[in-house]
């Protein structure tokens, strides 16, 4: 069931989509060369603070966002901006707050010093 809100921006969508994507594979090509498995799943090895971690504490996570965020422009309907709203607001409250809280456990001071200078997000 549509429900336009803007017109489709497919240019404006496919610039973001792929910045989104760059973005992503940047981060774990950075986390790779470091030694730090990807997969939120498996323990950090290293507290990243160059490449993407520069700009945001959550690179990866955020370039899936921009990826949505492009989706909804692509369609220009209301429902990948819900779906955009909906991600956003399980990953900041569920899944890097958890992270956050792992991150300051495994390495204490630096990684508090590290959030005092970056942003969570942009």
């Amino acid at each position: 069931m549509p429900v336009p809100v803007s017109t489709p921006a497919p240019n404006l969508a496919a610039l973001l989509m792929a910045l989104g994507m760059a973005l992503s594979v940047w981060t774990v090509a950075t986390m790779v060369r470091a030694g730090t498995d990807p997969r939120p799943d498996k323990p950090d090895k290293a507290l990243l603070e160059r490449g993407p971690f520069r700009l945001s504490r959550n690179p990866i996570y955020l370039g899936f966002l921009a990826v949505t965020a492009g989706f909804a422009l692509h369609w220009g309907d209301l429902w990948p901006w819900l779906a955009l709203v909906l991600c956003f607001l399980v990953l900041d409250r569920h899944v890097v707050a958890r992270e956050e809280t792992y991150l300051r456990a495994r390495f204490g001071a630096p990684y508090m010093a590290y959030m005092g200078r970056v942003r969570r997000w942009i």
